[in-house]
């Protein structure tokens, strides 16, 4: 009986001896992994961001006129709608660090259905890029609120390096952090320190084509942002027919002749989780 105990203490000992070797080995094998993940991870973030040569402006064309029956809008509980059997709205706000703290899960709930967050910056008088404090925040708490998110950059480029340069800084971002609206290009003049007043129509336009190139060759939707003047006055649409627009226009029904994927129809919105005034936002979406 002895000699049998002691054989069963040995067998036992050998087998656990063996499942902890088996562990040690899973274990190492694990962190190995770990590892090779991590680095692919990295350098597929740091290499992948594809178009590192600006292919310069297309063939000019038309660009897509609008479609949208202002007859189709109208306000209802939720604020207002648009809705032609065609094209349905989504609503959607845009913040920045100047909206201070958000309470997502009360903006959800007012029915808000994205938000176009600002990312960052180029400054318009030293040209230093920016990230917008409070991005990172707005970024996981509204999509854990079950808001979709898109993203904007305020752009202050003069050359097109420049603006392949913001789009890259957008890209390292929100790659892989569920973005799945839009991607914007917002250019404008600023008061006081311009670094884009003395640009010509056609370097803007230039500018514009190049940051839409590297974020679409990258498989996210660009947008370039603008009211009708700019869109007028500043860049050539026929030229920029790739990508769709995110028209800024205060006013009850808009006129404006372009097709566009958003319509930023006022700046003294309401919602519910912010304090004071934020933007407001439709967003056309097929019904098909």
């Amino acid at each position: 009986m002895r000699k049998f105990d002691k054989i069963k203490r040995n067998l036992k000992k050998k087998i656990n001896k063996k499942i902890t070797q088996t562990k040690n080995f899973t274990k190492k094998v694990l962190f190995i992994l770990l590892i090779i993940v991590v680095f692919l991870a990295a350098v597929y973030c740091i290499m992948y961001i594809k178009n590192s040569k600006y292919d310069g402006l297309g063939e000019q064309m038309d660009y897509p006129q609008s479609t949208y029956n202002m007859d189709c809008l109208y306000t209802g509980k939720k604020g207002r709608i648009y809705d032609d059997g065609i094209y349905i709205s989504k609503k959607g706000i845009d913040v920045s660090v100047f909206q201070g703290e958000i309470d997502w899960v009360k903006v959800k709930r007012s029915g808000i259905d994205f938000a176009m967050i600002r990312l960052g910056f180029r400054s318009s008088s030293d040209g230093t890029i920016y990230m917008d404090t409070n991005f990172k925040t707005n970024l996981r708490r509204a999509k854990a609120a079950g808001v979709d998110v898109g993203v904007y950059f305020f752009s202050q480029a003069i050359t097109v390096d420049e603006a392949m340069e913001e789009a890259r800084f957008v890209l390292k971002h929100i790659r892989f952090h569920g973005v799945t609206y839009p991607v914007a290009f917002d250019m404008e003049p600023v008061d006081g320190d311009d670094r884009i007043s003395g640009l010509s129509k056609a370097e803007k336009t230039e500018i514009a084509d190049a940051f839409c190139q590297v974020i679409k060759a990258n498989r996210f939707k660009p947008v370039i942002y603008g009211n009708p003047t700019w869109f007028r006055r500043n860049i050539k649409l026929d030229y920029l027919t790739d990508y769709e627009l995110w028209l800024a226009h205060y006013t009850d029904e808009t006129d404006f002749s372009s097709k566009y994927l958003m319509w930023q129809y006022t700046d003294a919105g309401l919602v519910d989780g912010i304090d004071g005034y934020v933007d407001m936002n439709l967003y056309f979406k097929e019904t098909h």
